[in-house]
């Protein structure tokens, strides 16, 4: 291994974290692949690993290729190319591969029905900015900024702050705005985004575009997937505010992206894949994560356990995710304005449901509602349609309930609150209760758009 200081190797330890790999498991992995490939066993430590992430060491060829076979990535991609390796070929940057997932994003949405022409609209980038200059105030002054880079290509501090207020923005219009509106404009925003980062030549501006970059991205992938119920879109959009991350250096950030990525598997029982996820994300913890995310995460996992077949055994996940809460003093990002104790008793109650646990649940759902903040309207609609499915054999009790959450997915529309309702209307008995629920749940089905 060569000797001397190097820049921490930021894009190796990101496809370690990604992967919920440990030093000391990359480290197994390598000395295996070593062994089967027929090479001398080195003894390679987790110690190494660690060195070569934190740029004192630099891997030398012997371990540089296995590194390529182990990831199944490039050379370049693991951050592993010298300097004058990297000036022999085109330098490639985080807004080249998000581009190509924003792209590969828009053709999932419209091959999933997604192409009316305000969705195509919101693909103009820079076009986009009457969508969002409300949120910015009266000061023209930072549109004016916005414009001029993404037209001119340069990208300044005033510009990336701008930027950053507009997603600010975005997240707080989350929880009353309608939902295909928001996404049309975020996912505008998502591409200004990238075509500022285009422009942003110097590492004390691109980092912090990227950090609002991922966030936008990943609020995208929420509507995506929570309100619209588009998992193949958010995919993508998580994809892309991933690959942000890694350009930002920001641990709780991609960890909250990995969270949210595991509700996808986790909704389609592949919960092998969600707890991967988790695990993935609780990897980033070790770098300085609030304890409230690390409990969040545990919740998610809890809910992926909930959607198996075995959901009884999510009683552990919830127990250490009230341990977090209960450390969770110290500050959390402003972008994670989703999660506290009326959430996690949310969470708790809907895992006992699905165990079939109905006091259980009855009691956590109940304890959510009563916590829940004045804002929650989304949230809502779906504790209260759980609560009835507890109390679905008290028909006029649930028939009350389900009228509450009809309410709130009227007044804040939720693809998930909406799905929940119809679930547990079609288990009514039949009757004028029923009917009278099923109808006006039908009557807020969304059309195609």
């Amino acid at each position: 291994m060569a000797g001397g200081r190097h820049a921490p190797n930021r894009q190796l330890a990101w496809a370690r974290l990604q992967r919920g790999w440990s030093y000391e498991e990359l480290a197994t992995r390598i000395r295996t692949e070593m062994r089967n490939a027929g090479d001398v066993d080195t003894g390679l430590t987790a110690n190494t690993v660690r060195r070569w992430e934190t740029g004192e060491r630099s891997p030398d060829p012997r371990y540089r290729k296995h590194l390529v076979t182990v990831f199944g990535m490039s050379a370049s991609d693991l951050g592993l190319l010298l300097p004058e390796e990297l000036a022999l070929r085109p330098v490639a940057d985080v807004a080249s591969e998000v581009r190509r997932l924003l792209s590969m994003m828009a053709e999932e949405a419209r091959a999933n029905g997604l192409d009316r022409a305000t969705f195509l609209r919101s693909l103009l980038g820079a076009g986009a900015l009457p969508l969002v200059a409300g949120l910015l105030g009266p000061d023209p002054e930072p549109v004016r900024r916005l414009a001029a880079a993404a037209d001119d290509h340069v990208t300044d501090a005033g510009a990336v702050d701008a930027y950053s207020r507009i997603v600010a923005g975005q997240r707080a219009l989350y929880w009353t705005s309608p939902a295909s509106e928001l996404f049309e404009a975020v996912y505008a925003n998502a591409q200004l985004g990238l075509r500022l980062l285009r422009g942003a030549a110097k590492e004390q501006v691109r980092s912090p575009l990227a950090d609002a970059f991922a966030e936008c991205a990943m609020l995208a992938g929420r509507i995506a997937f929570f309100d619209l119920r588009e998992p193949a879109v958010a995919q993508r959009c998580y994809d892309a505010a991933l690959t942000a991350t890694r350009e930002a250096g920001d641990h709780a950030l991609a960890a909250g992206v990995l969270g949210h990525m595991a509700f996808i598997p986790g909704f389609a029982k592949d919960t092998t894949q969600a707890l991967e996820l988790v695990d993935s994300a609780h990897q980033h913890c070790w770098y300085g994560v609030s304890p409230l995310i690390r409990s969040w995460l545990h919740c998610v996992a809890s809910e992926a356990i909930g959607h198996s077949n075995e959901p009884k055994s999510y009683e552990h996940r919830v127990g250490l995710a009230e341990e977090s809460l209960a450390d969770g003093s110290e500050p959390t990002p402003e972008w994670f304005d989703f999660y506290d104790a009326s959430r996690l008793s949310g969470f708790a109650g809907y895992c006992a449901l699905a165990a079939d646990d109905r006091a259980t649940a009855t009691t956590r759902l109940q304890a959510a509602l009563d916590q829940l903040s004045p804002n929650a309207g989304k949230q809502r609609a779906v504790l209260l349609a759980d609560l009835a499915t507890a109390q679905v054999e008290d028909t006029e009790r649930a028939t009350a309930l389900l009228h509450e959450a009809l309410d709130a997915i009227e007044h804040d529309w939720y693809a998930i609150g909406h799905e929940r309702v119809g679930e547990v209307g079609n288990r009514l008995p039949d009757g004028a209760l029923k009917t009278e629920v099923c109808d006006r749940h039908r009557a807020l089905s969304p059309v195609a758009w």
